[in-house]
């Protein structure tokens, strides 16, 4: 007997979209929805009242019927109510309370209660109905539930063999089966035991493992479970084929996938070998399977396979790798705003992307932004500039030493901040390598030029606390190794696990500065629920000047925080060290100073995520930090704290954040800054 699969809710096409406001009614995102279809029907479901179900919970059991409860929210898909459906989805019921081992439930009653809809006095419609609301009662015997009366697990051809064979004694294995004597029979978990012990031999490298399974009622007793097991040989992967390439070179996917040849096989092994191909970044599609040596059959994926002759006996199966490459170049553009409480920027981007250039996967980015910068506002400019920004790079795997990959990126930018206008080339280039699939280390050398113009005169004066920090133009050399460990369950997508960096710049071997910047960082994720995700990401760094006369780090290098990914409430950059501007003696709400950055820096943030439809999420968070002038200072009793909600969408370009920030404490920072402040982003924050 089957479990009946959850309904679908009728075949409506999808025509209508969730419009959420999200750039300060300056722009809109949606989010599609689905809409039944209620033409020709005269009332919609508007609750479903169950009476006698224990064994389920109320959404459970109508996400298996046609039948549902429509929305209170206006836009969100309605349910019609077609009397036909009824005597369906009592069936429906019955078959649903079977195979959860309640083979004496019955419904007792599906009886609707409808209330016309009122009649239309104006409009084109005039004269017809609304759609009116029916409430329907259902009533259900569930009877007693029938008990599992034994479960046993029998090996005809004897228990596993091979080398890990002491790991697949018949009692380790037995013990996989979560059903037990006593528990109400459930074809759902006496399935799941089957499954289990199939995936427990499998785990241990047997990989063409069978298993059948027999459900026997003994009336007055129960259920007699019954598990066969014929373990199979234990398999060690042989070769390696790869099917379908046409322009990636089959050398750069062996390095990828080495490790797999003579290994025991198991499950996970193979999901390796498909995700290490996939991440490549060049297939749209890939397939493993897994192959006996000498038959040519793949290894099946239902519950009756064959294990064949010698069973018990070591042998060798083979992989194949079915792969289709995605297509090598792709381009982007579109606009994007920035708001931000000192900031608003409206900016074209464009990215080009090549994953094969020259056939042999170097990877080729252009990423272009060109656009104009209001400080603090677009409606109230008090300094304003153009914004340009341009990034080829080039990176390539396999230089030198296989598993390195070498990165090449010249960059030119033209900005503005608080204070002054800058242009800057750059050029950064480096190796990196993934040590296991926990430990990243990268090393990159920076040369960068810096000229600024329309500086603010604060900057300029040897009063000031910046001493050194603040050269026009400049130079600097600086080396900046980086090392990652990923300890979780995706990288791009974290939902639990953590990532511990540590960032570390040298400057002083050529330029105007000599500095060490430290930075280590800590984010964690755990996932209690489907829907609700709990993040933290702390963070320190320390800014050490070498020597008096190049000493300290350039003003644009200093630590700042405030905006959107750091300590939310605050401006961009807003929380640092100040200096006055113009005539101002003190700082107030009319001289708020002009931020020039500091030495240590600390912050830390927390989010609960909470996913609120398919593709918009909600958020509450706490942002905590500081940053002082002077080298290894801290002042706890003046860390910055705030605390807001925010909203996210998951649109095909990635997740658009707004968040709501608010100060919940006064600091020497807080002078002459506003209590609150709203942050536009892509991408979460952490």
């Amino acid at each position: 007997m089957i479990s009946p699969g959850p309904a679908r809710h009728g075949p409506a096409p999808r025509v209508a979209q969730v419009l959420l406001l999200c750039l300060l009614a300056a722009a809109v995102i949606g989010c599609g929805g689905r809409m039944r279809d209620v033409r020709g029907i005269d009332s919609v479901i508007t609750d479903v009242e169950l009476v006698g179900v224990k064994r389920f919970k109320k959404d459970e059991l109508l996400s298996y019927l046609e039948i549902g409860e429509s929305p209170l929210l206006p836009w969100r898909p309605k349910e019609p109510y077609i009397e036909a459906l009824l005597p369906i989805d009592a069936e429906r019921i019955v078959q649903l309370y079977r195979a959860h081992g309640y083979y004496d439930a019955r419904v007792v009653s599906m009886v609707p209660e409808t209330e016309p809809g009122r009649m239309r006095r104006h409009g084109k419609r005039k004269g017809t109905r609304r759609l009116g609301k029916t409430k329907i009662r259902v009533v259900v015997d569930e009877g007693k539930p029938t008990p599992v009366a034994s479960v046993d697990v029998r090996w005809p051809e004897g228990p596993a063999k091979g080398p890990a064979a002491a790991a697949a004694t018949p009692a380790k294995i037995a013990g996989e089966v979560r059903l037990k004597p006593g528990d109400t029979f459930e074809i759902p978990a006496f399935k799941q035991g089957q499954y289990d012990l199939r995936e427990a031999l499998r785990g241990r490298g047997y990989a063409f493992v069978a298993v059948d399974e027999a459900a026997t009622v003994r009336p007055g007793e129960g259920v007699a479970v019954d598990y066969e097991v014929r373990p199979g040989p234990h398999v060690t992967i042989g070769e390696v084929t790869i099917d379908g390439l046409l322009r990636v070179p089959e050398r750069y996917v062996r390095t990828e996938i080495e490790f797999a040849e003579g290994k025991r096989y198991s499950p996970a092994l193979v999901d390796r070998v498909e995700k290490a191909v996939y991440a490549m970044g060049v297939f749209q599609s890939v397939t493993v399977e897994v192959v006996r040596r000498g038959s040519g059959e793949g290894l099946g994926e239902g519950p009756r396979g064959d294990a064949g002759e010698g069973s018990g006996a070591a042998t060798v199966a083979d992989l194949r790798i079915a792969v289709a490459e995605a297509p090598p170049q792709s381009v982007k553009v579109g606009p994007g705003l920035g708001v931000d409480p000192v900031r608003w920027e409206q900016r074209v981007q464009l990215r080009y992307r090549h994953k094969n250039l020259g056939k042999n996967l170097t990877r080729f980015e252009l990423r272009a932004l060109a656009g104009y910068a209001e400080l603090p506002a677009l409606y109230r400019p008090e300094t304003h500039g153009p914004l340009f920004d341009l990034e080829p790079s080039f990176t390539q795997k396999g230089f030198l030493e296989k598993k390195t990959t070498w990165r090449l990126a010249p960059h030119f930018e033209v900005g503005i901040w608080e204070g002054y206008q800058f242009y800057s080339p750059e050029l950064r280039m480096g190796p990196s390598r993934f040590f296991t699939k926990y430990l990243q280390l990268e090393l990159t050398y920076n040369l960068r030029f810096v000229d600024f113009f329309n500086v603010d005169p604060a900057l300029e004066t040897s009063t000031s606390i910046l001493g050194l920090d603040f050269r026009d133009p400049y130079l600097i050399s600086y080396f900046e190794p980086r090392a990652t460990i990923y300890l979780v369950d995706q990288i791009l997508r974290p939902r639990n696990g953590a990532i511990l960096s540590a960032t570390y710049d040298i400057a002083g071997a050529g330029g105007d500065f000599a500095f060490h910047k430290i930075q280590p960082m800590v984010r964690g994720y755990w996932t209690p629920h489907d829907r609700v995700t709990l993040a933290l990401r702390s963070s320190v760094g320390f800014i050490f000047p070498i020597g008096s006369e190049r000493g300290g780090a350039p003003i644009d290098m200093n630590f700042y925080l405030g905006g959107a990914d750091t300590v939310r409430g605050w401006g961009m950059r807003r929380l640092a060290p100040k200096i006055l501007r113009g005539d101002c003696e003190m700082f107030s709400d009319a001289c708020p100073g002009l931020p020039v950055g500091g030495q240590t820096m600390f912050f830390s943030n927390a989010e609960v995520r909470v996913k609120l439809a398919k593709n918009v999420g909600g958020v509450v968070f706490y942002d905590v930090g500081d940053v002082r002038e002077g080298v290894r200072s801290f002042n706890p009793a003046m860390w910055a704290m705030s605390v807001g909600p925010g909203l996210r969408y998951n649109s095909p370009i990635g997740v658009f954040r707004l968040d709501v920030g608010f100060r919940i404490n006064e600091t020497d920072r807080s002078i002459g800054e506003r209590g609150w402040a709203v942050h536009l982003g892509l991408g979460e924050a952490f």
